[in-house]
């Protein structure tokens, strides 16, 4: 199985060797699975995905699954297909804000390993249990079958399907292809674009700078707090253009970035109560308190744009790409503007961005 490893944030991949299975976090998958620390011992070289904060805060082992595999276990056998297993997953309570992070990560290697499902056998019988489940729910999976002995459900997420017509994090990571989207940039300052989109750190960064007690940076619905000028709607996909950072001593032509693209679920203007930005955004902004108050101060309303942060791009098309292909009109041309469907292909195109792998006719 292909593996993908992760620069910031806390979750880290360690083989099943470096762990101890003395450490409480494991007492309850001992408790429901006998023989438990037998299959754990015997799975010493392989490899999961840990968060470590004053002992185990999250557990994530996968596997994959040929069209050869049993399913006869399973109340409904499930029919030959590849799949990802989701062999072993837990999540504290004190943890759950990790729950989007993990399943980013799961979906990735998904797509990384080309399955057509993804499923997960589980009780749910234990709080941290039913939040899992909730989780599973919010991104599409679906409880399809039982397991014969242990009466466990069985959830399975199918691959490149559209769930629902609506901005939900039940398709992610995938977009429906649309000719009535809109396209636009979102110019995001160096000083919160790392911690609202971790993913797209650069390299210029210190990725220990940037862990998971950071709560908005695991959510993967993000929301963005400003003045802009555009007007996006849901569904619509914006693609985050990272200001020239303070530290970088070149031009903002080479220094300035794009970075990834996401799609837009909602779109608050002119709202000007501090309790009705906190309402909207909850947890899911990197803005402190006294950051949101000084805003609404100096600017006495906000505009508050929440998307679901889809792909970080591996190669960054720069500002100087944008004016040569004019994309930016000229040095003046604000980057936070909407742009054409071609003008985002043509970006696609120089990130070495496959749209095929995300975008579903």
């Amino acid at each position: 199985m292909k593996l993908k490893s992760y620069e910031v944030l806390s979750v880290r991949q360690k083989q099943f060797s470096e762990l101890s299975l003395d450490d409480s976090f494991f007492d309850s998958l001992k408790e429901d699975y006998p023989g438990f620390e037998n299959w754990f011992l015997r799975k010493s070289k392989e490899t999961a995905f840990i968060v470590e904060n004053k002992g185990i805060q999250g557990f994530l082992y996968m596997k994959i699954e040929g069209e050869d595999e049993d399913y006869s276990k399973f109340t409904v056998p499930l029919e030959p297909k590849k799949r990802l297993k989701i062999g072993t997953f837990k999540i504290t309570m004190k943890g759950h804000y990790l729950g989007e992070r993990f399943f980013r990560i799961i979906l990735e290697h998904a797509i990384m390993n080309r399955v057509e499902e993804v499923y997960v056998t589980i009780f749910s019988k234990r709080d941290e249990q039913k939040l899992l489940i909730n989780f599973m729910r919010d991104f599409g999976f679906r409880l399809q079958t039982t397991d014969k002995k242990t009466n466990e459900q069985v959830f399975v997420r199918e691959m490149e399907k559209i769930i629902t017509s609506e901005t939900s994090l039940k398709n992610y990571p995938y977009i429906e292809e649309s000719t009535k989207r809109k396209y636009f940039m979102l110019s995001i300052d160096t000083i919160y674009h790392t911690k609202l989109i971790p993913d797209s750190i650069i390299r210029e960064e210190n990725p220990k700078d940037f862990t998971s007690n950071i709560v908005a940076a695991n959510a993967i619905q993000k929301t963005y707090i400003g003045n802009y000028m555009i007007s996006p709607r849901p569904g619509d996909i914006i693609v985050y253009y990272r200001t020239k950072p303070s530290f970088d001593e070149r031009p903002a032509k080479y220094s300035a970035v794009l970075t990834g693209f996401g799609v837009v679920s909602d779109n608050h203007k002119g709202v000007h109560s501090y309790d009705r930005v906190i309402e909207i955004v909850s947890k899911r902004t990197v803005l402190t308190d006294k950051e949101i108050k000084e805003k609404l101060k100096t600017k006495r309303r906000v505009n508050i744009l929440k998307f679901i942060d889809i792909y970080s791009f591996k190669y960054r098309p720069i500002r100087k790409f944008l004016l040569e292909q004019n994309i930016l009109k000229s040095v003046t041309d604000y980057p936070t503007k909407e742009i054409s469907s071609e003008e985002f292909d043509m970006i696609l195109k120089q990130a070495r961005f496959n749209k095929n792998n995300i975008f579903i006719n």
